[in-house]
């Protein structure tokens, strides 16, 4: 099994480099078992009975009604409303206001389309009104809107005692007390919380952020009347909101605008994106059902081709992978492209490296491909199906 997959994706990269992104590293019949369903397709579509009147009634009654559907829906639109903490606990407002401190104090101005701060305070101590005393934890979260979806992009976490002044009007942080990071946060954490025998309430509300972040999303979209069904962390699946309606199918699809003159399409449950100074990064989503992968998209100034080969290769993990370089392979309809690729068998667990470089004006356009291959050959296809898809897709402008 382990040598007809790897011979599987040999075949796929050289096919893909010469006639562009059509095909995968599925497996060398692929475009002949396409075009045999295809013909199969046709053939049963020829010779199957005709519709009844009744069945035809009935199917544009119910397209009729999904259509329907679809358009009462109300996408969320930016801006999105301000974030509060909504909670109902008797800090709540307390909380609010600290939130929005290390908000302000963490971020300022640096764009989001929605953040929020999630809080879990376990003690408070108003006995002087001008300085309310707060232990806990608070997590911030920036997503960006995709659809009907949130998608975290970054984000940070504060442990430590909130100061507010609640002596007039609205609650006013006035100082904070951070936990230390690195060698110093044991030694933190007994000072500001097991001097009051909160160390291991404090740990405890570490270890269960991911609920008290649903509950919080949930309150600030339903209280905002928000169609948003799910958020989503870097690298792992969507998570449906909290009694929202399920995600429709096509709101899965991603229709990202590269930063580097292209555009591509995935689906959310698959690939996740991030940018980052110089490349744009899509990885895979968290699953057994296919392998780790890297795809790394950038340009590069200047039209040396080898320049460009011998950086990417000087970047590589694997120092000491063996590469096979292929000069003008088409790409997407573009010609003269070079391509670089690990040359075969692979090992069980071993990098695999698929690069394209595709001159254009007077940059190169890199395409740096990374995958840990997988013996189980079911899995490795799949993953190579979702890197077709994705390049498939993918339009230069």
């Amino acid at each position: 099994m382990r040598n007809k997959a790897a011979l599987a994706m040999t075949v796929f990269v050289i096919a893909f480099g010469m006639i562009g992104c059509q095909k995968s590293q599925k497996n060398a019949d692929a475009t002949e078992a396409a075009t045999t369903e295809a013909v199969s397709t046709a053939e049963e579509t020829t010779t199957a009975p005709a519709e009844t009147e009744e069945t035809t009634v009935e199917s544009t009654e119910e397209t009729g009604e999904e259509e329907s559907k679809d358009a009462e829906i109300d996408y969320p639109t930016l801006p999105l409303p301000e974030f509060h903490y909504y909670g109902p606990e008797d800090w709540a407002d307390y909380a609010d206001g600290v939130c929005h401190f290390l908000v302000e104090n963490s971020f300022g101005d640096v764009g989001s389309d929605l953040t929020i701060c999630v809080p879990n305070v376990l003690k408070v101590d108003d006995s002087d009104p001008k300085d309310v005393k707060l232990w806990g934890d608070y997590v911030i979260h920036r997503y960006l809107l995709a659809n009907t979806s949130l998608i975290d992009g970054s984000g940070s976490s504060f442990g430590g005692i909130a100061h507010i002044d609640a002596s007039e009007g609205g609650p006013m942080v006035t100082d904070f007390e951070f936990l230390e990071d690195g060698s110093g946060f044991d030694a933190s954490l007994d000072k500001l919380f097991g001097s009051v025998g909160l160390k291991a309430a404090y740990l405890d509300a570490c270890i269960n952020r991911d609920k008290y972040l649903s509950e919080t999303l949930a309150n600030y979209i339903n209280n905002n009347g928000l169609y948003i069904t799910q958020y989503q962390e870097y690298g792992w699946a969507p998570v449906p909101v909290l009694n929202a309606p399920p995600t429709r199918e096509e709101d899965q699809q991603i229709h990202y605008a590269g930063n580097f003159a292209y555009t591509a399409q995935f689906d959310m449950r698959e690939i996740c994106a991030h940018e980052m100074d110089g490349a744009d990064i899509f990885t895979n989503v968290n699953s057994d059902d296919w392998n780790d992968f890297l795809m790394e998209i950038y340009s590069r100034n200047g039209s040396d081709m080898d320049s460009a080969v011998s950086e990417l290769k000087s970047n590589l993990f694997d120092e000491n992978a063996i590469l096979v370089r292929t000069d003008d392979v088409t790409f997407k309809d573009i010609e003269g492209c070079t391509s670089l690729v690990s040359d075969g068998p692979y090992k069980d667990g071993e990098h695999v490296y698929v690069n394209y470089f595709v001159p254009r004006n007077d940059d190169i356009f890199v395409i740096k491909i990374s995958t840990s291959y997988c013996a189980d050959e079911k899995k490795q296809m799949a993953t190579d199906s979702i890197i077709e898809e994705f390049l498939g897709g993918m339009e230069l402008e």
